[in-house]
């Protein structure tokens, strides 16, 4: 077994692989874009070319290399390496794991994306001192992870953890129930746009120079900060629905903590997660859970690589 192992972050738009040493630290890296529209191949040909990226530019040799770790997007069969659904690159029941192992001469281990992220924190980051603990992700998206006994917690159907498919306003209309629904960048970008062509005024306008289809994390940190009041109500309103998630997924695991990460918590930082933290401790049931620590999480964009890569150390050494 080499020393090294290699984590990847498999995206919808981007992959990015890293080396990693035994202290968790990112030696080298490299990052490419999916291309997942040319199919399962040229995205499995991608991956190698970003792995091998990585390689190159740690100036190593691949028989350094222990194995491959790899964070996928959907439902993951662990003990097959398969990935069961991936809607954005449009996989069903694939091997990942072993049409990898093939490309590049290397063993690989497969896990969702979002649990790798938390598995990251937990053995790197914010969670580093806790042996149990919630990871939810708001970017683009909403994922989650639990991390029970020390170890990440699957369940039966292989899909804990998903946070953002959980029913928040439930007597509302389809597509406004779910986390992910109301408090996902997408969500509340769409929100935001429609509520500025219903002609409410926002600084959004000025930020995006008139482009409403292009309010990304950037933009919306710049609003934030701005204290346009329109993106700043939005965005409370999400941090409620954030802070309500974590509360009811703590109260029913009576877990000690929760690390909250992804490209909106990055933008808008500890100013709306104080915002997140109040909403949890009106919410959260018994009131001994009041003084559980909700934290920023500590790695960024790094969670996926190092958790995927202390993985691979762990499943295949």
């Amino acid at each position: 077994m080499g020393k090294y192992f290699i984590g990847v972050d498999l995206g919808g738009t981007n992959i990015a692989a890293g080396v990693v040493g035994d202290d968790h630290a990112v030696l080298a890296r490299d990052k490419k874009k999916t291309k997942a529209a040319g199919g399962e191949e040229r995205v499995i040909e991608r991956i190698a070319k970003t792995v091998l990226g990585a390689i190159e530019a740690g100036e190593m040799d691949k028989s350094e290399i222990g194995g491959v770790g790899i964070g996928a997007p959907g439902a993951i069969d662990i003990d097959k390496g398969e990935v069961i659904n991936a809607v954005n690159l449009r996989w069903n029941n694939y091997p990942l794991a072993d049409v990898l192992q093939k490309e590049l001469d290397l063993p690989v281990t497969v896990d969702n994306d979002v649990n790798v992220g938390t598995w990251g924190e937990a053995v790197a980051g914010a969670g580093r001192k806790y042996n149990d603990m919630l990871g939810i992700f708001v970017g683009t998206g909403i994922g989650g992870g639990l991390v029970i006994g020390g170890d990440l917690y699957h369940g039966h159907h292989h899909t804990a953890g998903e946070i953002g498919h959980t029913v928040i306003l439930g007597d509302a209309p389809k597509g406004r129930r779910t986390l992910e629904n109301v408090a996902s960048r997408t969500s509340t970008a769409n929100l935001l746009k429609s509520l500025i062509l219903s002609n409410h005024a926002s600084a959004l306008t000025e930020i995006t120079d008139g482009d409403l289809d292009n309010i990304r994390s950037g933009a919306l940190k710049r609003a934030y900060e701005s204290r346009d009041p329109l993106t700043v109500e939005m965005l409370h309103q999400t941090a409620e629905y954030v802070g309500i998630a974590i509360a009811n997924t703590l109260t029913l695991l009576s877990l000690p903590c929760a690390v909250v990460g992804g490209g909106v918590t990055e933008a808008l930082g500890e100013d709306w997660l104080k915002w997140v933290r109040k909403s949890f401790k009106t919410h959260v049931f018994p009131h001994e859970l009041d003084d559980c620590p909700i934290l920023a999480s500590e790695l960024g964009d790094d969670a996926g690589v190092v958790g995927a890569a202390d993985l691979a150390r762990r499943r295949l050494a």
